[in-house]
């Protein structure tokens, strides 16, 4: 099957783009010539070999030297499912040192292989180490059920710290990892403002002190402006007081500016039903702009139902005509879910003085105007002027 796919691909009139060979009982053999067709195919974008078992550990470090090839086109493989073991992961990593192709790798794992021999710590301390290659462009990882351990997932920190182009890290059903393994890992990669991360898979994980884990998750994220979805799936351990600290990361009420610095780019917390506030909190952030959404937020929880309003009533004269502008300004929002009442409409009313002065001046004109009409005063007034 293999040699009438070389010939297939070999073909100058080929142009695939798309191979998919995955639970084809592929061997040692045909990995062999395989590993030729894509040494020598530069067309080819995506490959899923994904559970074919019968590769050995040999087999695939075979595989792996089309990887170092300049001219691989790879950009999307999917390795899911296979006895890759510490010699091959260890030889696909000293090939990404030099790769400059592959985007999306998937290297998940299946409970079916559990009697096979895993990628140990010295496996994946040696893979994770390639990730800090500044030539690499590596940007999605799925290491689901991976058996890795708190040692290794302390190594995979310690490499995203030098990584600027991952984007997408699956974690999910590792439950080996300790909570202080966790925390550390949160710590070491999302609490930084150089993290690339953009969504992180955790479903199936925290087992034990899953609250208190999700509040240094919440801590770690507090200000990291690009994460956008955390999946927290199939992890029941999580009560509404660990969905709080999310709800707080969202929305931190304390004040205007506490509001305004809490995250505004979080949009997905996984499947699972969240909270009501929470969830409100999670659509709002979904809205493009995030200053409106900063706004949008100030003006529903700070400025609910008329509160706070005094805070503008102490504000310079110079200043005061921005933020009645800021306040009034037009939003994708209703902003009158509560009372009928905009927060504008509630300050209007708070500086009566605003007005007054206005009034006592349209009121002065307009008795000037009615003593003009008296007609002891008509020959004093211009033809041209009709009041």
């Amino acid at each position: 099957g293999c040699v009438a796919l070389e010939h297939l691909i070999s073909s100058p009139s080929s142009n695939l783009k798309e191979l998919n060979l995955q639970s084809n009982r592929i061997d040692d053999n045909s990995i062999v010539i395989l590993t030729r067709i894509l040494t020598e195919n530069t067309a080819l974008k995506k490959v899923e070999l994904n559970d074919n078992f019968e590769v050995t550990e040999a087999g695939w470090q075979q595989f792996f030297t089309c990887l170092q090839n300049s001219s691989s086109s790879i950009e999307q493989l999917d390795l899911g499912a296979n006895r890759i073991a510490d010699q091959g992961i260890i030889s696909l990593g000293n090939a990404l040192v030099t790769n400059t192709a592959l985007e999306c790798l998937d290297l998940s794992s299946s409970s079916s292989l559990q009697h096979f021999a895993p990628v140990t710590a010295d496996g994946w301390r040696s893979f994770f180490t390639s990730l800090r290659n500044s030539k690499s462009v590596l940007q999605d990882i799925l290491l689901r059920g991976c058996g890795i351990d708190e040692e290794g997932l302390g190594v995979l920190a310690d490499a995203l710290n030098n990584n600027s182009t991952l984007k997408i890290l699956d974690l999910s059903k590792n439950p080996q990892v300790t909570a202080a393994a966790w925390r550390h890992f949160f710590a070491a990669c999302l609490r930084s403002r150089k993290s690339s991360l953009e969504g992180l898979f955790l479903c199936e994980n925290l087992a034990e002190e899953a609250d208190e884990l999700i509040a240094d998750l919440a801590g770690a994220i507090a200000h990291n402006g690009k994460l956008e979805a955390i999946d927290l799936g199939e992890n029941p351990s999580i009560t509404k007081t660990g969905w709080s600290h999310f709800s707080r990361l969202l929305c931190d009420k304390s004040s205007i500016t506490s509001i305004y610095e809490s995250n505004h780019t979080v949009t997905y917390f996984g499947p699972e039903r969240l909270p009501l506030n929470l969830d409100d909190l999670v659509k709002l952030n979904e809205h493009e702009n995030k200053k409106e959404v900063a706004r949008e937020k100030i003006l529903r929880y700070h400025f609910q139902d008329g509160a706070n309003i005094e805070e503008f009533l102490g504000m310079k004269l110079k200043v005061l005509p921005h933020a009645i502008s800021w306040l009034g300004g037009e939003s994708s929002w209703t902003g009158r879910e509560n009372t009928g009442r905009t927060p504008l409409y509630q300050l209007l009313r708070s500086l009566p003085s605003l007005f007054e002065s206005q009034n006592s001046r349209l009121a002065g004109r307009k008795r000037k105007l009615e003593s003009l009409k008296d007609p002891a005063h008509v020959r004093n007034i211009p033809s041209w002027y009709s009041p």
